[in-house]
């Protein structure tokens, strides 16, 4: 399994969409000097701290939809385009079984969004750090936190299990659709989850009800909820993708 990671790894860092997102990751330092040379089209509304510019970031960074629709492309594509490609009957030739292949291709999908959050995090952390810390817009010294902050940091990063969750969905629909056509219905269900976000009733049980909404809830149990919430879901997209994977005729 390892030799099979390692080499979708390879590939992956040498896809052009990759490349781009990589590049859009560093969002942050566009900002940073857009504050340090009073760019006019760089806003900040009030001073923020390191911990909320560094989550802010990479929220922002997905907000602006292309990024988010490359990430589902790439998931989409590391199953889906060997599929439809051929390539993937090369690697059952050579006597790897189905199930690993799967489980090696979706830890690569899961590996390279955890990758660009820590590339968006450590920019965003350079970025304050040298650009923002000493402007009006942030504090000096620049590890002053506040009471916010954990929770902050804790939407943030079950807002990236969320995404991991759409990352999941378009890696599954790759086995029938071709990898843009994967992506784009993923992001229709998500547009559908901003829908449901507006029936009261339901809206904090929602799938990325953390991401969508701005002025949600917050509350450990409800946390909690979602965690579990993301983590079965993501299993059972593996398991009915293994599944239908071994099922498939070639």
């Amino acid at each position: 399994m390892l030799s099979i990671i390692t080499a979708e790894l390879y590939k992956l860092a040498k896809r052009k969409n990759f490349i781009v997102l990589l590049l859009l990751s560093l969002w942050p330092l566009v900002y940073g000097l857009g504050v340090a040379l009073h760019w006019d089209f760089i806003q900040i509304g009030a001073k923020l701290d390191l911990i909320t510019f560094m989550t802010t970031m990479w929220t922002f960074l997905l907000i602006l939809t292309i990024p988010l629709l490359q990430i589902l492309y790439t998931s989409s594509f590391v199953l889906g385009g060997e599929i439809q490609g051929g390539q993937i009957l090369l690697e059952i030739n050579r006597g790897y079984s189905r199930k690993t292949l799967v489980i090696s291709k979706y830890i690569v999908v899961v590996c390279s969004i955890l990758f660009l959050y820590f590339v968006n995090f450590l920019t965003s952390f350079i970025t304050y750090v040298l650009l923002i810390s000493n402007s009006k817009y942030g504090y000096h010294p620049f590890w002053e936190h506040h009471s916010t902050n954990i929770q902050s940091l804790t939407v943030s990063l079950i807002n990236l299990i969320f995404v991991i969750v759409l990352s999941s969905v378009a890696f599954y629909l790759s086995l029938r659709y071709s990898a843009i056509v994967s992506a784009f219905i993923t992001f229709g269900i998500y547009l559908l989850c901003q829908l449901l976000t507006y029936i009261k009733v339901i809206s904090i049980f929602v799938p990325g009800y953390f991401f969508i909404v701005a002025d949600y809830k917050f509350t450990t149990e409800l946390v909690c909820l979602h965690f579990i919430e993301y983590l079965s879901l993501c299993i059972l997209l593996l398991y009915t993708t293994i599944k239908k994977f071994e099922r498939m005729g070639f």
